[in-house]
Parts: structure tokens; C-alpha cells; sequence
């Protein structure tokens, strides 16, 4: 490997100022919320696909491997970081083309397209659809979320199910693109995702068999009314009651429907409310009795439920017919809002005194965030509970980056049957996990279809405290190795973990071995990621 002529190479093609050095890379991708370090060798960031192709081909000349990002904001799961030590970044997150056909809603995006930035080509050229949101905030990018399969709020939730289409040069520099694209016909095969013989597209999607450089999406249409609705559970107890009413609900509604968040108490209070460093317990995690006192201040209850509907004012008027009908008499607060009945009932809020007011003030503040992100607006509403514990908030107008700003996180994911028994196994598994471990065990429940939640569990730790560090990694290996006993694993991984996923002699790792040999012989190409090394 000879990286120093390999960057000399490319800057010849990129110019200078789009490649850096070791020290100078380090410095810019180096930090992450895991505490995970890696060696890295250098960067470029290119700003044509043409230029990726010249970086792939200097990339096999000179021995160097790469590691494609698109803007590195992976939080809880590796930042900017590669998967192996002695790579070179390629941050595609310079390639920012977007085009959208307005009668269909098919955007075709570079990887740098961030929520912010469609989120504002939407409003700027008038077009009605929403932008797929996600939690990790407005900077992130919508192809890096969909390659990773992530999910959202919005009608289409699953974003990769959403890609149509998509090109990526291989690793030895050619051009990929799917069959309809390659027989002539790049309308249709924008229309449907399947194209014609073996589905190939799938390969990119928690892959390395190429980089990326242009992604087709479908966009949900804004509907003419977005209603949220909120309900809680009073006792732990209703927790059963509650899966099998969602299961129900989501199978008899539909697409009308968005995906329902359960969240416990301690996930609610972690939005609302700052870390109570001064009412810990003898193990370091919130004491039970503070937590239930400021849990009666904002109004939460064991358990808090939220979910949106979309679509004609009709449609909506039924679905929330069904909603009271399906939702059992043990929830609580069953109350739906809109973006202006939330703003009126901040203002009455204002008027009233004391802690009670506080509280309301602080549920209603959550919720109007909460409704933006439903309505399809990227917001960093959720953004901040990487800073609960760890981390220090920028001042002024300043995006937040947990990476640069010296954040605890990591993201444990889980998929889990949408099944009451299975459901309370699980939740009785983290809790006692993370408690061995003193972290607090802050759980939510999406619901992906009428079949699957995944959970989402940040394990938050002070990322300055080596001991803090080792505690949150321990928790998080113990975490995947229980959840697999009861059948809950992770749909992603982080970059310390893909090879808990991989089983070297299962036919399935054996195909993407020997793919992987085929178009990367020389194994240069994001080494470790979702493949045996």
C-alpha cells in the first residue's frame, strides 16, 4: 500500500483542497459518539461520480482501501469512522444534485442531499411531498439512511423499501445500474423497483460491493391533513394490553396510518426534562422516587403512545373512529392535535403558575417538535438526548453534532415480534441489562408493520470517563448476545460490531463472500462492512 502516492494521485484529479492528509483527516473524522477510535490514512471528497470513478481506480493501482461516507453523521453507530483500521474516507458529501419529477414524486439524489437540503428544494420550487425524516436530524443524509435500511415517521417509514432505483461504481471503476436503466428505458425503471431477473440493487444496502452515487427515492405525497394523536398507559401492567390493541389497529387501517411510537418513562422524560445529576442512586442511575415525582410534573405516565394519520379530512375523521373504538379503556388521555390546536393550547399554557405550568409547557413544547417531524419537516427534536449525559451543546445557531461534541452513544436496535408476551420479555431483558451495567435503559417500540417493532435503545455514557466507555460497550455486547437468545436481533449494526452478525459457514455469508471476491478481489472497498474480513 502506498497511500501517499495514492493521494497525490487523486489530487491531481480532484485538486489539492479536496484531499487531506493522515493528521488533517483524523482531526476532521476521527471523533464518535462510541468512543471507538480508528488509524485513519487520509481523505478525499469528490464532487462527480466521474471522480469517485478516478478514486476507485487509483484506490486499485496503488493497494489503498476506502470507505465511502456521505456525511459521516451515523450517529450511535460509528460517526464518520471506517470499519478497519488504514482506510481512506471518501466523503461524498459535496455531491449534492437533486431532481424530482412533480408528477410523480421520484427524487433522484446524490449521497450529500441531506433532510435540511430537500426539506428546502421541496419549499423553494413549491412541490408537495414530505421529506423522509428521520431522528438524527436535519444534516443527515437521505441515501446513507436508506443504504443502511433505515426507517422514519413519515408514510413511507422503511426508506429502502422507498428506493427505486440506484447507480454505484464498482470497484474496479465501472458503472452500475440496474436492467431497466441498461435497456434503455430510465423512466420506467425509475417506476419500479424490482426491474427484471435477480433483485441486484439489495447488494449496496448494508454492503461493500460499491459506492453510491446516485439513489432514486419515492417521496409520500403532503396529504391534505396530518393528525397526531397521543395516549398514555398508566400502569406497566398495560403493556401487553397495549400491543395487541396496535397490532389490531395497524391491521385494520393501513396505509392511513403512520407507525405508532410506544416509549417509556424514562425515554419521555429524556426529551422534557435535564439529567438529574443531584438525584442518582447508589448505582449511579435516576432515583426511582425523583423520577416518579418529575414523571406526575410533565404529565407522563408509565408508558406514552404517539402516532399520526394521513390523508382526505374524511379518511381522517374514520380513522380516528377506529383509533377510539380499537384503543382499550385502559389508555389514558387519548387526545388528538393538530399543528394549531397544539400553538393555542401553548398559549393558554403561558397563564398558567407554577410547576404544573412548567410541566404543561414542556409536553406541549415536545409535542409541537413531534408534529413537525410527523408533517414531514426535519427538526433536531430528537438530536438532544445525545447530550443528556455527555456532551456539550454549541452555542448560537449552530448545528448539533454529537461526534464533534464530545457525546456518549450507542444505538442498540433491535427488531421485536409485535407479540405481547415477546414484547414484555424483551423489555424485562433490557431493563435488567442495562441496570447491570448503570445505564439507564431508555426504550422505544416503532412499529414497522402490524408484524415487527424495532426498538430503539440509546445507551448514553460520558464519553470523557474510559471506565464510563467500557461500561456502555459491555452493556451493548450483552445486550445483542440476550436479545438473540430471545429472538430480538439488531436490523443494523455499528462499525465495531458486523462480525457478531456473521456466520462464515451459512451458505447465506458465503454467497456475499463470494461476491465480495468477485467484484473486490482485493478486498479495497469498505473492509469488514456486513462481509466476513
Amino acid at each position: 500500500m502506498n497511500c501517499r502516492a495514492f493521494l497525490d494521485r487523486v489530487a491531481e484529479e480532484l485538486g489539492s483542497s479536496r484531499v487531506f492528509s493522515q493528521s488533517t483527516a483524523s482531526a476532521r473524522y476521527g471523533s464518535c459518539t462510541m468512543g471507538t477510535q480508528r488509524i485513519i490514512s487520509g481523505a478525499v471528497r469528490p464532487i462527480s461520480k466521474a471522480q469517485v470513478q478516478s478514486i476507485v481506480q487509483a484506490s486499485r493501482e496503488f493497494g489503498v482501501p476506502l470507505y465511502p461516507i456521505s456525511t459521516g453523521n451515523n450517529w450511535g453507530y460509528g460517526s464518520s469512522l471506517p470499519t478497519a483500521d488504514g482506510c481512506v474516507i471518501v466523503d461524498l458529501s459535496d455531491m449534492t444534485a437533486i431532481t424530482l419529477d412533480a408528477e410523480t414524486g421520484l427524487a433522484t439524489l446524490e449521497p450529500g442531499v441531506t433532510q435540511r437540503i430537500l426539506r428546502q428544494y421541496l419549499d423553494e420550487n413549491f412541490l408537495r411531498f414530505l421529506c423522509p425524516v428521520t431522528g438524527a436530524g436535519p444534516d443527515c443524509s437521505l441515501v446513507g439512511n436508506a443504504l443502511e435500511r433505515g426507517y422514519g415517521i413519515t408514510p413511507y417509514a422503511d426508506h429502502f423499501m422507498a428506493v427505486m432505483s440506484l447507480e454505484a461504481v464498482l470497484p474496479d471503476g465501472r458503472i452500475y445500474r440496474p436492467p431497466l436503466a441498461e435497456l434503455g428505458c430510465p423512466e420506467i425503471d425509475k417506476a419500479f423497483k424490482w426491474g427484471v431477473g435477480p433483485f441486484l440493487d439489495g447488494i449496496f444496502s448494508q454492503g461493500a460491493f460499491g459506492i453510491v452515487t446516485e439513489m432514486t427515492i419515492a417521496l409520500a405525497p403532503l396529504p391534505e391533513r396530518v393528525e397526531a394523536f397521543f395516549f398514555g398507559l398508566p400502569g406497566d401492567g398495560d403493556l401487553e394490553c397495549a400491543v395487541d390493541s396496535i397490532r389490531d389497529l395497524l391491521r385494520d387501517v393501513g396505509a392511513d396510518l403512520g407507525s405508532i411510537n410506544l416509549l417509556d418513562m424514562r425515554r419521555v422524560l429524556s426529551m422534557m426534562e435535564p439529567y438529574p445529576r443531584d438525584h442518582l442512586d447508589q448505582n449511579g442511575l435516576i432515583d426511582e422516587q425523583y423520577l416518579s415525582e418529575i414523571a406526575r410534573q410533565n404529565q407522563v405516565m408509565p408508558w406514552m403512545g404517539t402516532g399520526a394519520i394521513y390523508g382526505h379530512p374524511y379518511v381522517v375523521r374514520a380513522v380516528k373512529k377506529l383509533i377510539r373504538k380499537n384503543l382499550p379503556s385502559a389508555f389514558k388521555k387519548l387526545v388528538f392535535f393538530t399543528p394549531r390546536s397544539v400553538g393555542n393550547f401553548k398559549r393558554l399554557s403561558d397563564f398558567m403558575p407554577g410547576k404544573a405550568g412548567q410541566g404543561l409547557q414542556n409536553m406541549l413544547a415536545t409535542l409541537d417538535k413531534t408534529l413537525q417531524a410527523l408533517a414531514g419537516s426535519p427538526s433536531e427534536v430528537a438530536l438532544p438526548l445525545a447530550y443528556w449525559i455527555s456532551g456539550k451543546k454549541p452555542d448560537g445557531n449552530t448545528p448539533l453534532n454529537p461526534a464533534r461534541d464530545g457525546c456518549g452513544l450507542i444505538w442498540y436496535t433491535p427488531l421485536v415480534p409485535l407479540r405481547a408476551e415477546k414484547v414484555r420479555e424483551y423489555v424485562q431483558m433490557v431493563r435488567g441489562i442495562c441496570v447491570a451495567h448503570r445505564v439507564e435503559p431508555l426504550i422505544t417500540l416503532t412499529s414497522l408493520s402490524n408484524r415487527c417493532f424495532v426498538s430503539s435503545v440509546p445507551l448514553l455514557f460520558d464519553r470523557a470517563r474510559e471506565e464510563a466507555v467500557e461500561r456502555a460497550v459491555k452493556c451493548y455486547t450483552a445486550l445483542i448476545e440476550a436479545g438473540r437468545e430471545i429472538g430480538c436481533i439488531p436490523y443494523r449494526a455499528t462499525v465495531d460490531s458486523m462480525e457478531c452478525f456473521i456466520k462464515p459457514e451459512a451458505p447465506y455469508w458465503q454467497i456475499v463472500s463470494a461476491l465480495k471476491r468477485e467484484l473486490d478481489p482485493e478486498g479495497l472497498l469498505a473492509p469488514g462492512r456486513y462481509s466476513p474480513r
